[in-house]
């Protein structure tokens, strides 16, 4: 089989790789039919951030399942899955409680798509080893195409959990998102208005994401981060960048939230008395990811999201090495499936 392998900054090439086989009675083999950048891996492609070829890059896909091992119950050859990003045990309790992307069985950070975590492949290769696949897989609803949810394992629910959730919590609030890294802030945006926010303001300099912005209902801002933007109970940093982080955590209202995608690679002052004084709760991580996924497609199978805005284009799985090459904001990268999703 082929893997796609990151060389360098703007250089990827398919790899002949062996074939992969079960490696347990709870495994499967999974053969990805829509792949996508994560933000992250945008970051990497264009060397902003730290992480050195080669390895097989990607975490986000939609894939159909290939086989499965004996004890595997809930999936079946030609089932059409979203595949967990993060590696999990299924056993531990943190995978128990909700936290299965820091499970204990496995290295620290397991996951697809990047180097020292483990070999395991990525997501824009021929085939994926899953362990745990009645855990780590979900299936898509029959009407909902690949295309629509490539995003499904990652940055669709990471954008849910940092907004839907607290919306629960404060209905009708006003939501803050500071953009600039990618498709995470703008599918915030999306499930900010689907779950009821008062007023979304997204803030940003790239002409293009303002406009996807607001055609997914933002009130848009363009130019770089002030100081301070308002006072709002929610606030979302997909930003990367250390300004817009630093405003995130002056604008938000007392005893309200910040959660922040992460994307910054150095360290960067924060403003602690000013936080201490207004009260503010800050999570950043990487998401909790499978809990969130079969809640995020649920959204999207009854209509009451749509990403495709966010799509910026769509292209033969054969073509990944040019496409991803200088990566647009939302490439999806396809193939047809071989069992027809049945």
């Amino acid at each position: 089989m082929r893997a796609l392998i990151f060389l360098k900054p703007g250089h990827l090439m398919w790899q002949e790789q062996p074939e992969l086989s079960l490696q347990g009675p709870r495994d499967a083999i999974v053969r990805p039919i829509a792949a996508t950048t994560c933000d992250l891996d945008r970051l990497i492609i264009r060397g902003e951030a730290p992480f050195r070829g080669p390895f097989a890059i990607g975490h986000e896909c939609v894939a159909e399942v290939v086989s499965v091992g004996d004890a595997v119950v809930k999936v079946k050859r030609g089932d059409v899955v979203i595949v967990n990003w993060h590696i999990s045990c299924a056993q531990c309790d943190r995978c128990h409680d909700g936290r299965p992307n820091a499970c204990r069985t496995h290295q620290k950070g397991a996951m697809y798509g990047l180097p020292g975590l483990g070999d395991w492949g990525g997501t824009f290769s021929e085939s994926l080893h899953v362990v745990e696949a009645d855990f780590a897989l979900t299936k898509v609803p029959a009407h909902v195409s690949p295309e629509l949810v490539a995003s499904g394992a990652d940055n669709l629910p990471f954008a849910f959990e940092f907004t839907v959730p607290h919306l629960r919590q404060t209905p009708g609030a006003d939501v803050l998102v500071m953009g600039g890294c990618g498709s995470i802030a703008l599918y915030a945006v999306m499930f900010a208005r689907a779950a009821g926010a008062g007023r979304v303001v997204y803030r940003d300099e790239d002409p293009h994401r303002l406009d996807v912005a607001a055609r997914l209902g933002a009130e848009v801002i363009e130019g770089p981060p002030p100081r301070h933007a308002g006072s709002f109970p929610i606030v979302v940093d997909a930003s990367a960048n250390a300004a817009s982080l630093l405003c995130a955590l002056r604008s938000v209202e007392p005893e309200g939230i910040v959660s922040s995608v992460g994307g910054h690679f150095s360290d960067v002052p924060m403003p602690l008395f000013d936080m201490y004084r207004t009260g503010v709760r800050f999570y950043t991580g990487r998401g909790r990811g499978g809990p969130n996924v079969a809640e995020t497609l649920d959204w999207v199978a009854r209509g009451l999201v749509d990403p495709s805005p966010v799509t910026s284009e769509i292209a033969p799985f054969e073509d990944a090495p040019t496409v991803l090459a200088e990566p647009s904001l939302k490439p999806i990268l396809t193939r047809p499936a071989l069992y027809g999703g049945t």
